[in-house]
């Protein structure tokens, strides 16, 4: 997907990029023999430019599972990877960092040949992306056709799709209902400022760290949604630049409150077996706004993607991307939570 022009043409070579390639291998694993299955993948990609781009390779974490069955041999499902990737050109516009994020996002077709064969295909969509760890920050979108084969190494039987689902229509029945994920979270971040039509771009690894407490109704066992607060200082937000006397520009920090927002989000979570993936919208607001003509890009519309992994039934690790506007990448957090009331047991 050409997002930038550096994919049209406008590159050192003059080359339109658009087409590429994947190599995966993946070992999974299926709990209680449920038909949800999770793993470790690893991958070599190519778009066929390695003096654009390189030949990144991938490693991550996935998950997937059959939604419908379709015939005796033929289900429709669905698979999540997420990880990162190295080995990237830096060009100075699109990928400017050796290693970058790993998302992709699939819905797979899985024919059944024997008890141990299964031939999988189907579109998938493709992220690669630094987090704005670093600018620019253009990032690499690809859509793809999946076809591989799957080998289980025991004899597997077909798992009705109902029983993977098998309390979708039933309220949990335990006594509450209700739990509160409480979640810190840190990392970094580079920024950039337009003054006078200008793009000034600090590409320093200002911290950022934030909390969100996230009450969720469970309607089942699987899927659970509400609201969050979330809290968020960022030390990059609000920069002031100064112009030097000998022309060139250095910047300075304005107070705590103008560089910490508080925000509400929408939230919905999937839990499945070790993972929950939580996704969200809401709007944010700095603390001090006392100074109206500053623009500030913590006063917006926020999206949130957010991966929990289950070390036990309380403590989570979490890896949340956030969008800026809804559109735009802000920052990718690393955290640790840990969930009050109810357990799920998907």
């Amino acid at each position: 997907m050409p997002t930038h022009g550096f994919y049209n043409g406008w590159n050192p070579a003059g080359k339109k990029i658009r087409a590429g390639g994947t190599l995966d291998m993946q070992y999974a694993f299926s709990k209680k023999a449920q038909g949800v299955y999770q793993g470790i993948g690893a991958g070599i990609h190519t778009f066929f430019s390695k003096d654009l781009l390189g030949t990144p390779a991938t490693i991550y974490l996935f998950q997937g599972a059959p939604l419908v069955l379709l015939s005796d041999h033929l289900a429709l499902g669905y698979e999540w990877n997420l990880g990162i990737s190295s080995g990237w050109k830096d060009n100075g516009t699109v990928t400017v960092s050796p290693m970058n994020v790993y998302i992709n996002v699939a819905a797979l077709f899985t024919w059944k040949v024997n008890g141990f064969w299964k031939i999988v295909f189907g579109p998938e969509y493709t992220h690669f992306s630094n987090g704005d760890t670093k600018f620019p920050n253009g990032g690499a979108n690809t859509v793809n056709f999946r076809i591989g084969a799957k080998r289980s190494l025991a004899a597997s039987q077909t798992v009705p799709v109902e029983n993977i689902f098998a309390r979708m229509e039933t309220k949990l029945s335990v006594p509450q209902s209700m739990s509160y994920d409480l979640v810190c979270f840190g990392g970094w971040r580079a920024d950039r400022v337009v003054k006078e039509n200008h793009l000034i771009v600090f590409n320093k690894a200002f911290p950022f760290a934030g909390l969100n407490f996230n009450p969720l109704y469970h309607f089942n066992s699987h899927l659970s949604a509400g609201a969050s607060l979330d809290l968020l200082y960022d030390r990059s937000a609000n920069i002031i630049v100064n112009e030097n006397p000998d022309g060139t520009s250095s910047f300075s920090y304005p107070s705590l409150l103008q560089q910490t927002s508080a925000g509400i989000s929408a939230r919905a979570e999937l839990s499945m077996p070790v993972f929950a993936v939580n996704i969200g919208i809401g709007y944010s607001f700095q603390l001090d706004d006392c100074t109206r003509n500053m623009s500030s890009e913590l006063n917006a519309f926020y999206g949130i993607f957010s991966l929990k992994a289950f070390v036990s039934d309380r403590l989570f690790l979490n890896v949340s991307y956030r969008l800026n506007s809804v559109l735009y990448s802000h920052n990718l957090m690393f955290g640790i939570g840990w969930r009050f009331g109810s357990i799920l047991h998907p």
